[in-house]
């Protein structure tokens, strides 16, 4: 019987298995579901634990035939999404709160109307203080969930990432852990001691007990136990947070190197090595990977709140499109238009500006205008927003871009990629197997099993190079900065 790695992606959208060949990392098999978004009032935005264990189980039984013997589990997850649950029984309080939400915006306000105690989260959890962390939606959970209230109350309580859940879950109680990529992310932990801070949960109210463990990324965190399936004993091998997950399965293993994914949102980090930088611009400092034979790894992070669910909501809300995947052949149908621009606050402002209050805004419109056209600039919007994250990150970190790899769904988007590379005037590399942040978890599985990490994804399938003249570029990008600073002005 030959053997696998099982990988657990849990995402935003859907839960994806893949079952990987323990000696090549080749894909075996894959399978994903989706699962509904909750929206119960504008800027609130909710998931059902049920529904996305439940995907994770349909997933599961899809992907893992039974024909090969599971060597371990790797576990990669939508970061700072969180939800709170009973320790002893595993009911849940309510709905999770995804990482888009924005309920706690009004709450973020006055701790960032303190200058110290803005600095403090800065400098010592490498966040700023916004609704997209983990521990203003632990504090809503807990002033709104009776039952959190009553669990905190008798020491029963959970508060955790998606991760901790799903070791949780997959280990039928028994393991109530995080790792640090995960746990950098929840606003609470300090990227100095590698620890929860006291100060930080005393400002949020949450109890240390309430916390899981934090572990390496690659660590063992459990073996199964009754779950649908599955032999009980399988190790849990890896868990790391999806964007860790994505530059460790892109091999950006070196300060300098760096990665974007396209998914939901779009997400930009660097590694910058075994030591914290702290950005004064908008950017985040956060765990990268960790394991038990070197100290941890940092990097340098932008996000954009919005990327491939701009093209959804151009499918879902208008219908010009019956799948994402039509976005490049109606956006090329038209002559671009330069005039039209658009910005993809639809969940607000994330890197450099986190800015909760702003929203969407499309500028240049005329009687004229094409459907395709404005198609043409939504897409043109994800890869511009990442421009001024990169040039920040290259400053900041004094480091020189090494490469840049990209992956992710709209990472399939030939035109998207080489507009992307010509606005950010450097090359980028696409690897044959675009599904890295599974591949990333394998890898740190392996990592636990002592294993060399194989260099399937040294090869790319395919590289773009600037082809737009440098000055066209320029004026593409200041154009777009121009009318960014007027919606973020505007919505101030």
């Amino acid at each position: 019987m030959s053997s696998s790695l099982l990988t657990i992606d849990q995402g935003t959208t859907g839960s994806q298995v893949f079952t990987f060949d323990t000696n090549t990392c080749a894909v075996k098999a894959q399978s994903k579901i989706e699962f509904p978004q909750i929206y119960p009032q504008p800027g609130w935005v909710e998931h059902n634990p049920a529904q996305i264990w439940s995907s994770v189980l349909q997933a599961l039984k899809i992907a893992h035939d039974g024909n090969s013997k599971i060597e371990g589990i790797g576990i990669t997850n939508q970061r700072e999404t969180c939800l709170a649950w009973n320790r002893e029984t595993g009911e849940t309080a309510g709905n999770a709160l995804v990482w888009q939400d924005r309920r706690t915006a009004a709450f973020c306000d006055t701790l960032r109307e303190n200058s110290t105690l803005k600095a403090n989260i800065l400098n010592k959890t490498g966040l700023v203080c916004d609704p997209y962390f983990s521990a203003s939606k632990m504090k809503w959970m807990l002033e709104n969930y009776p039952n959190a209230q009553k669990w905190a109350k008798n020491g029963t309580l959970c508060l955790g990432t998606i991760d901790s859940y799903l070791i949780f879950k997959l280990t039928n109680g028994k393991i109530f852990a995080t790792d640090h990529t995960n746990a950098s992310r929840t606003m609470l932990y300090n990227l100095h001691t590698g620890k929860y801070d006291a100060e930080l949960l005393d400002c949020f109210g949450i109890p240390e007990k309430a916390l899981p463990e934090i572990k390496n990324s690659s660590s063992l965190m459990g073996e199964t136990s009754q779950v649908p399936g599955l032999q009980n004993g399988i190790p849990i091998l890896s868990c790391i947070g999806d964007q860790q997950s994505a530059l460790y399965g892109g091999q950006c293993l070196n300060a300098g190197e760096a990665k974007i994914t396209y998914g939901t949102g779009a997400f930009l980090l660097m590694n910058i090595g075994h030591k914290p930088l702290f950005s004064n611009d908008g950017l985040l400092t956060t765990v990268a990977y960790s394991n038990q034979n070197s100290p941890r790894t940092f990097a340098l992070e932008g996000s954009a709140f919005i990327a491939g669910a701009a093209v959804q909501f151009m499918r879902d809300n208008f219908g010009w499109i019956a799948s994402a995947s039509q976005s490049e052949s109606c956006a090329l149908s038209q002559p671009r238009d330069e005039s039209l621009i658009f910005i993809p606050a639809l969940t607000g402002l994330a890197a450099p500006y986190w800015n909760p209050k702003a929203r969407g805004t499309l500028f240049g419109l005329t009687r004229g205008t094409h459907k395709a056209q404005i198609m043409r600039c939504v897409l043109e919007s994800i890869a511009i927003q990442n421009a001024q994250l990169l040039s920040l990150m290259t400053k900041c970190s004094g480091f020189p871009l090494k490469r840049v790899g990209v992956d992710g769904g709209a990472s399939q988007n030939n035109s998207l990629m080489q507009f992307q590379a010509d606005i950010l005037r450097t090359h980028l590399a696409r690897p044959a197997n675009s599904e890295t942040t599974a591949l990333g978890a394998a890898f740190a599985a392996l990592a636990t099993m002592g294993k060399n990490i194989p260099q399937v994804s040294a090869s790319t399938h395919k590289t773009f190079t600037p082809e737009m003249p440098e000055q066209e570029a320029n004026k593409i990008k200041v154009t777009w900065l121009k009318a960014l600073e007027c919606v973020n002005q505007f919505y101030s």
